[in-house]
């Protein structure tokens, strides 16, 4: 556009065709010029408004981050009562972001029967009594079905359904916590098989953050999550496995019957990340926090930071209880 201003500076000066077809063709080119400069001007400015909102986000996600891990860690630390306490209102918000998710469906589950569950659920496991958190789903099954019914009397079917939702809030966020809870339980070595679950998670979404942010190129999933890329995604898998196979080194507690369980731990961090960005597409929501309960600035919600956490935490235990650990 420029070259075409220059055009028109040296069309006016020839004078073909006499001045007034002159003066209309430069005037043109003239007007054609002043839109260019208009638009670059905005598309630079929202460039420069992009840049800036995500580093602002960037500075907010690490401050977040340190002042979180700090307590995480300590909890973890602690084990015990500290631990339950400092896990359980993490999971009654995840649970209750997943039912609100869901409030644009007609099949939203019972947040006041699931989360209730949960806690239950999560208390069976913490103090060793299968019987509470059996109950707590017999009671959570019937219970929602009775209130669903008074709710629309006509419709049984909805009410089933209803119940199906809850319960999958159960299964996808109180039983991975129980699980947690279980581990860090495990005498003498449940703070290693702790930080064995988080360096999975945490080397995974970091390195997967930095690397994809640095060298990513291809897209991973476009259409779960634009953002995620191939490259970052090999970056998550290296971060996950130095740091996992190092404790176990540390501690002295390495044996060959593990190495598929980390081998195969960041590759159901990814999952369990893909999953949530699912169902958030599902659901049409772009964060899943609850307006008034974020926890963690930056970081979008609860599920969005304990997303993988879910799926490498459900992960360890099982492989931990096929193998005669737990």
């Amino acid at each position: 556009m420029v070259g075409a201003l220059k055009l028109a500076n040296t069309y006016k000066g020839i004078g073909i065709q006499g001045q007034n077809l002159d003066n209309k063709c430069y005037n043109k080119l003239r007007i054609h010029h002043d839109v260019w400069l208009v638009e670059s001007f905005v598309i630079m400015s929202d460039r420069t408004a992009v840049s800036t909102a995500q580093a602002a986000n960037l500075r907010l996600r690490i401050i977040t981050a340190s002042v979180f891990l700090p307590v995480a860690v300590a909890a973890s630390l602690f084990g015990g009562f500290v631990f339950l306490f400092f896990t359980l209102p993490v999971m009654c918000i995840g649970m209750l972001e997943f039912y609100v998710m869901e409030k644009d469906t007609r099949m939203q589950g019972s947040s006041l029967t699931g989360i209730p569950t949960g806690i239950a659920i999560a208390l069976g496991f913490y103090f060793s009594q299968d019987w509470l958190w059996q109950i707590a789903i017999a009671a959570c099954i019937v219970l929602t079905l009775l209130l669903e019914i008074y709710r629309r009397p006509t419709d049984f079917v909805l009410a089933l359904a209803q119940v199906g939702t809850t319960l999958c809030g159960i299964i996808y966020i109180s039983f991975p916590t129980a699980f947690l809870l279980s581990l860090r339980n495990i005498q003498p070595d449940g703070l290693m098989w702790l930080f064995v679950v988080f360096a999975i998670t945490w080397g995974t979404d970091s390195f997967a953050y930095v690397v994809g942010r640095v060298f990513g190129k291809t897209k991973l999933a476009p259409l779960i999550s634009p953002n995620k890329t191939v490259e970052g995604a090999i970056g998550g898998i290296l971060g996950a496995w130095i740091p996992a196979f190092g404790i176990l080194i540390v501690a002295g507690a390495f044996e060959p019957t593990l190495i598929p369980m980390i081998v195969v731990g960041p590759f159901i961090a990814l999952s369990g990340d893909l999953f949530e960005s699912a169902l958030k597409r599902f659901f049409r929501v772009k964060d899943s926090f609850v307006e008034g309960l974020n926890l963690f600035p930056g970081h979008g919600g609860v599920l969005d930071r304990i997303d993988a956490l879910l799926w490498v935490t459900t992960w360890v235990f099982l492989y931990l209880l096929v193998i005669g650990i737990v």
